[in-house]
């Protein structure tokens, strides 16, 4: 989905330094270990790779994503080709849906016989 929405992954390219705006406290640029700028307005990475004193300045937004192999579909259908998604509304106000993509076989996603569900809340 990151391409979609226009993002690139840099793979294997450490990052040395993020350029932040002072007053809005937002990511800028990325400059990797080749002195490379790359421009960006967001910086996702697990936080396992930035430093304690780093975390402790940053302010964190929480996605929760789950990826899940099941025998059968989420809709009862007498097809095993088929791409659904399902979105479960909000519990209460301030909180969010649940959206979940399933893939069928066919998207060579998963086995034969088999349904591929990427849930996000």
């Amino acid at each position: 989905m990151c391409a979609v929405f226009g993002g690139i992954y840099c793979l294997r390219h450490s990052v040395q330094c993020l350029v932040v705006d002072k007053e809005s406290g937002k990511c800028k640029a990325i400059i990797d270990q080749y002195g490379q700028r790359i421009i960006s307005k967001h910086f996702l990475v697990e936080d396992s790779y930035l430093s304690e004193n780093t975390c402790s300045h940053v302010q964190y937004r929480q996605i929760s994503r789950a990826v899940l192999i099941t025998d059968r579909s989420v809709l009862k259908t007498d097809s095993d080709q088929q791409i659904s998604i399902l979105t479960v509304p909000a519990e209460e106000p301030g909180t969010f849906a649940v959206r979940v993509i399933e893939l069928c076989s066919s998207t060579m996603t998963c086995m034969k016989g088999s349904c591929k569900h990427n849930r996000v809340w």
